[in-house]
């Protein structure tokens, strides 16, 4: 299905927005994610289900000091 992920489309094969983040080697437990503009909890990522035409915006953080 093609999304759009950070500004650029991509084609994908996820089917949950977990699958997606770890295809993506990141770390969900430090992933905040929007979804078509609505941000969705850590805990709902794996109920979450993708779509074709979908926005997602991902932020990972990093601790530092």
């Amino acid at each position: 299905m093609l999304v759009t992920v950070n500004g650029r489309e991509q084609e994908i094969a996820a089917q949950t927005l977990h699958s997606l983040i770890l295809s993506l080697d990141l770390d969900p437990s430090v992933v905040v994610a929007e979804l078509n503009g609505s941000v969705i909890p850590g805990a709902e990522f794996t109920a979450t289900t993708l779509h074709d035409g979908d926005t997602l915006e991902l932020l990972s953080f990093v601790g530092g000091g």
